[in-house]
């Protein structure tokens, strides 16, 4: 079956060895294994590995909990960017909201509460604020290609990237958020008593203000810039204006981002700026590619596979793709876990079984001690020797790709440091 989304959770599988016979020759290099009488041991596999650029991949609320914006100049895989859009609802979804007699604006300041970021945040970005001029659909389907039709520039401007400081208000730390303050036209606008029939209930509200674009309108440094991570669904993460009027001096009303409103992701990379280039598919023998952000991922096709079927009924007791990460920088470090998928003929990424076992199993989990990723394949080599399906190759992915700027470089099969190789450990049986 093909996948819908690449993140799955599993049960415990323990392998058994069987004995078996000596292997015949079928045109791969085998070596006993000592502690093992009969049972054959092979890491010799060709693996004919190529790096994509990944389909887009869906990014609105319905699958995702995190808003990504900026960018970063990686010296390996050039620029990336993200950017989000939402809507904004009435505070505590109030009908009939009021600001009340003569009401004078002090100001209109959109809060994000950070949650997270990838890359170097000493760097200053020129961040932009849009007002939309398209409705946001709950029920509708949003990609990490897809966008919004924009209208007012509600601010521009550079601001501090700063996920790990609180921020003091009133004498009071808050969790570490950035302030932007918008356009006053804005605010003026939502205090006009002409508007006042706009705030009768949310679906008025949506059609006078649809919500907002916010996204990052620079050109980093290579080794410069950063992706934030942002929880929209936080209490600080808000539009909130500043006011006073007849009957007070100091009012705030608290426009929300909350589980109800449309919000989705989008995605940009330019290759153009990379150590590879840009253009796919690129060989994976010396070095593969894996990036988030429908960045890039890798195939992995094994011809020779289907030499094992000359040996008759074989039990696959073990199948172990090893892969090994480089280039680990401090500002970018690697994926704590990938996925590793099967393709189908036209190589669209399937679910093999073994990803439906338990994670101490099928593994993928980054290992920071030899900076490696493991992955047991074992049942669904054993149905391609069985012929219970077809030997159409792998996909590694990166996890969490609609939500994370993390990529990975991995040493391909040719490397002589750490190469990248599927063991396999069977037995033939009689």
């Amino acid at each position: 079956m093909k996948i819908i989304a690449h993140s799955l959770l599993v049960i415990f599988l323990s392998g058994v060895a069987q004995s078996c016979t000596d292997p015949s020759d079928v045109g791969i290099e085998v070596q006993p294994a000592s502690d093992q009488i009969g049972v054959v041991v092979t890491d010799t596999f060709f693996l004919d590995v190529s790096v994509v650029e990944q389909d887009s991949i869906r990014t609105d609320e319905q699958s995702i909990t995190t808003n990504l914006v900026g960018k970063y100049f990686d010296p390996v895989f050039g620029i990336s960017g993200g950017t989000f859009y939402s809507q904004i609802r009435l505070p505590n979804n109030n009908s009939n909201f009021s600001f009340g007699t003569a009401p004078v604006l002090d100001s209109i300041v959109l809060t994000l509460e950070y949650s997270g970021y990838y890359g170097d945040t000493a760097t200053q970005q020129n961040f932009e604020v849009y007002r939309l001029d398209e409705s946001l659909e709950s029920d509708s389907n949003y990609f990490s290609n897809s966008s919004a039709q924009t209208g007012a520039l509600l601010f521009s401007g550079l601001l501090d990237v700063t996920p790990k400081d609180s921020v003091n208000l009133d004498g009071v730390n808050r969790a570490p958020h950035l302030r932007i303050r918008l356009d006053d036209a804005l605010g003026n606008e939502f205090l006009d008593p002409a508007n006042s029939g706009s705030f009768a209930d949310n679906n008025s509200f949506i059609q006078f203000f649809k919500g907002v674009h916010v996204k990052t309108n620079d050109m980093p440094a290579s080794g410069s810039g950063s992706i934030v991570y942002i929880n929209l669904l936080a209490s600080l993460s808000k539009l909130s204006v500043y006011y006073s009027n007849a009957d007070a001096d100091s009012l705030t009303a608290n426009f929300e981002i909350n589980g109800a409103c449309p919000r989705f992701n989008t995605f940009e990379h330019d290759y153009s700026t990379s150590q590879f280039g840009n253009t796919f598919p690129l060989s994976g023998s010396n070095k593969a590619y894996l990036q988030s952000m429908a960045g890039l991922k890798t195939r992995i096709k094994i011809p020779g596979l289907d030499n094992l079927k000359a040996e008759g009924p074989v039990s696959i007791n073990k199948a172990e793709f090893v892969f090994s990460a480089e280039d680990i920088e401090d500002f970018y470090p690697p994926h704590s876990a990938t996925l590793l998928f099967g393709l189908d003929s036209s190589n669209a990424d399937v679910i093999i079984v073994d990803l439906l076992e338990s994670p101490s199993y099928y593994g993928g989990t980054f290992n920071s001690t030899d900076e490696t990723y493991h992955f047991n394949v074992a049942r669904h080599i054993q149905r391609i020797i069985s012929d219970q399906t077809n030997n159409y190759g792998f996909s590694l992915v990166s996890t969490g790709a609609a939500t994370n700027a993390n990529r990975t470089v991995l040493k391909g099969p040719a490397r002589t440091d750490g190469r990248m190789y599927l063991k396999i450990t069977y037995s033939k049986l009689n």
